[in-house]
């Protein structure tokens, strides 16, 4: 069967979509494996319609407006709770622990959603709680995946309060858990806000490869110690991971959150 126009238009804009720097036509045409003239004549219709833009002085083609546009949309209607839920009871049923779901809200992360373990200790969290970022598994995990010119920026005078003994309370142990959670891909608390209580966190990704929105798993201590969280690693990655897919995320050269890849934990 021929391919229909809407087809070979919407392959022109993967070309262009999937390309790290804008695209000469010449490109195009041997990268979608379309002729001369079927190109030229969809890319003529892109730029009527702001799809695809043409750069006059490198002769080179790259998404128009009206690609950003929808996508902005699309996000401005999204239900992070209703998407993130199926995940969560997987999480949850796996784990037999609390599992939340949180979202940035300035240097504090706030949680949206808990599934509360039987074994949870009451009135620890629950959705509106607010944590900082400083001493929870979820905070670090937002921040960590940020450009290190917006973390210094955000960091820039905050005040380590401290509620442990094992709070981090300066800006180089801070970094060196930033670096913990790029490297492993999750944020980790362990009893950092408060002694009995320790967790790890995935953050979840748009489309332009910013942390939205954290997947938390979290249990008290001593039932749960940090090994056991490690070895839910994984599966808390996927999920945050398939969240980040349904949601047309991509995460930022981020290898950690592909489902079936194991990463050795590094203390």
């Amino acid at each position: 069967m021929q391919s229909s126009i809407v087809q070979k238009l919407l392959t022109v804009l993967t070309v262009i979509s999937e390309a790290r720097r804008p695209l000469t036509f010449t490109e195009i045409v041997r990268k979608s494996d379309l002729n001369k003239s079927t190109v030229h004549r969809l890319l003529a219709i892109a730029m009527d319609e702001r799809m695809v833009r043409h750069d006059d002085q490198h002769r080179a083609y790259s998404l128009g407006p009206r690609v950003f546009d929808l996508v902005r949309n699309a996000y401005s209607g999204f239900d992070i709770q209703a998407i993130a839920l199926d995940e969560m009871i997987r999480l949850f049923e796996l784990c037999d622990a609390n599992v939340t779901l949180g979202v940035p809200s300035g240097l504090e992360v706030i949680y949206l959603r808990i599934l509360e373990s039987p074994h949870s200790i009451g009135g620890v969290r629950r959705p509106g709680r607010r944590e900082l970022v400083h001493c929870s598994a979820s905070g670090k995990a937002l921040l960590a995946f940020l450009p290190e010119e917006m973390i210094r920026s955000k960091m820039r005078g905050y005040t380590f309060e401290r509620f442990t003994s094992r709070t981090i309370d300066n800006h180089a142990d801070f970094a060196d858990a930033l670096a913990f959670a790029r490297e492993n891909g999750f944020g980790r608390n362990d009893r950092e806000e408060f002694d009995h209580c320790l967790g790890i966190a995935a953050p979840v990704f748009n489309y332009v490869g910013d942390p939205v929105a954290v997947l938390n798993i979290w249990s008290v201590y001593p039932r749960h110690q940090m090994q056991d969280l490690y070895g839910w690693a994984d599966e808390l990655k996927a999920s945050a991971a398939r969240v980040t897919e349904q949601i047309g995320g991509i995460a930022p050269g981020f290898p950690a959150t592909r489902p079936e890849q194991h990463v050795e934990i590094k203390s």
